[in-house]
């Protein structure tokens, strides 16, 4: 039987709640979700932060912005792929 059956004697709660196979959160996996929920508001701030210190005009906001996000992004992915050795 396939690993996605449902199984009837738990329900669906508790399947998702005390699930005990490889589908478990891993500490990788709540830095991945940390990073997403910290990462843009951080950036907004960083970017306005910028305008503020003098660094580059109102207009160059979502620039700065756009640029920390796929900074960040190619940061994040490079890590991964680095720790997973592919």
């Amino acid at each position: 039987m396939s690993k996605d059956t449902p199984n009837p004697e738990k329900s669906v709660r508790e399947r998702g709640t005390f699930a005990s196979h490889n589908d478990d959160p891993t500490l990788a996996s709540y830095l991945s979700s940390l990073f997403l929920v910290l990462s843009v508001p951080g950036f907004i701030a960083a970017a306005y932060a910028g305008h503020w210190a003098g660094l580059y005009g109102y207009g160059s906001i979502v620039p700065a912005f756009a640029g920390l996000l796929v900074a960040s992004l190619a940061v994040a992915f490079s890590l991964m792929h680095w720790l997973t050795g592919r």
